[in-house]
């Protein structure tokens, strides 16, 4: 951290290490899901011991060095599982949009459609399907579906047999493993360098795969590699899907200076591609100079989205969006601080943003952050932000004291929070 947080700075957490934690958390978010089963039909039955999920994520910077994460042994439980609801579900809003758009003679009927895996990232799914012996992913969110083109060739790296069939604008992959491809890795490069690695699980029947990228394919570059070996193949992109259409619209404000820097936000977001954007209602907004955060929600999905300068591309912005769907009513939102000299920012302009989702009765809350340092904030939609102050002494440890009150003065939330 800066001096002007007053960090030590052997107590930061480096880039590539948050970035390892923030990936796990998003592993686990996407284990959460109750009554998940394996698929039992005697047609597909074989196929419940292979398939894609993302157990070993590594998510670094350039400057950190190659992450190496060994390989899948062939001895590892391979995760596949049916969540046999999702995909009913899923599977049958893809057909009724293949129906609405009128293009029913370019796919098998529904009753041929066998799904054989689920990958499921907060409201986000895809099931891995066959029609007609054709492979096919099926992707829904709570206002959009898309749907590959069974009759698509796969984008094959060059002089391989592994190709994708899906590329999502939230960032889910969906793909073909060759048949020598055991042991390979996925890994998903942003413009401004992130880089995020993870193993490839598949069917080993129809060898499908789903990997969950979370990030925009028009400024990501998808590669596939062994890490204990040198070189890597970069996978052309994926070929357009069949249909990708919001079929429940849900819209909200972006005419307000919230709504449209929240708009903006997420539009341009290189990370974590939030499911649902233009659903979202603006909350707080912070903004200085050189850097802006806001909040927006949706349900009881909640986003963070940052814009700082690029110090090491001069004259670009690097913008970042933290999706939360999980977790107590009250509770601190993940966010980045802004300006770290990791980044290379120079010394001194580092700030540290605190976001909070509060009960929603709330209207305005105290954010003490220790020392005499505390500041005042309004709380919009039950979410409130604040800039920690510049004297401000914080480490990763640190709590800071949240006094929310409702808008006849009655304290509604009492207690203390984790800064990050």
């Amino acid at each position: 951290m800066s001096d002007e947080l007053g960090l030590p700075p052997r107590r930061e957490l480096p880039d590539d290490v948050r970035m390892r934690l923030r990936a796990a958390v998003r592993q686990d978010m996407a284990k959460r899901r109750p009554s998940r089963v394996w698929y039992a039909a005697a047609a597909v039955v074989v196929l419940a011991v292979g398939a894609i999920v993302a157990t070993q994520v590594i998510r670094h910077q350039p400057v950190a060095g190659p992450a190496q994460a060994p390989p899948p042994s062939q001895d590892d439980p391979n995760p596949l599982t049916l969540d046999v609801q999702v995909a009913t579900s899923s599977l049958d809003r893809c057909w009724a949009a293949v129906q609405a758009a009128g293009k029913t003679d370019r796919v098998p009927p529904r009753e041929e459609w066998v799904p054989l895996f689920t990958t499921v990232m907060q409201a986000d799914s895809v099931v891995a399907v066959t029609a007609d012996g054709k492979p096919m992913f099926c992707e829904t969110t709570e206002t959009t579906v898309t749907l590959s083109d069974p009759e698509a060739t796969p984008a094959y790296a060059p002089d391989t047999r592994t190709g994708l069939l899906l590329h999502s604008a939230t960032g889910m992959v969906g793909g073909i493993l060759a048949p020598d491809g055991y042991g390979l890795f996925l890994d998903s490069r942003t413009e401004d360098g992130d880089n995020m690695s993870q193993a490839i699980y598949f069917s080993p029947v129809t060898r499908q795969f789903v990997v969950v990228t979370a990030s925009d394919p028009a400024r990501t570059t998808l590669t596939i590699n062994r890490q204990t070996q040198v070189g890597e193949k970069t996978l052309p992109a994926a070929p357009p899907p069949l249909l990708s259409v919001v079929d429940r619209p849900v819209t909200a404000d972006r005419t307000s200076p919230a709504g449209r820097a929240l708009g903006d936000c997420l539009a341009a977001a290189e990370l974590d591609a939030v499911a649902d954007a233009a659903a979202y209602a603006p909350g707080p907004l912070l903004e200085t100079d050189e850097y802006r955060v806001v909040l927006g929600r949706y349900g009881n999905r909640f986003a963070v989205c940052t814009t700082e300068p690029d110090y090491r591309r001069p004259g670009k912005t690097r913008t970042r969006a933290f999706s939360d769907g999980f977790g107590p009513q009250t509770r601190t939102l993940m966010v980045d601080t802004l300006g770290h000299p990791q980044r290379g920012a120079p010394p001194g302009k580092a700030r540290r943003p605190f976001a909070a989702v509060l009960p929603p009765a709330a209207v305005k809350a105290t954010v003490d952050f220790g020392s005499g340092a505390s500041t005042e904030a309004g709380v919009v939609d039950g979410m409130v932000a604040a800039w920690a102050p510049a004297n401000a002494k914080v480490l990763p440890e640190t709590s800071v004291h949240v006094t929310a009150r409702d808008a006849k003065g009655a304290v509604v939330y009492d207690g203390t929070l984790p800064l990050v």
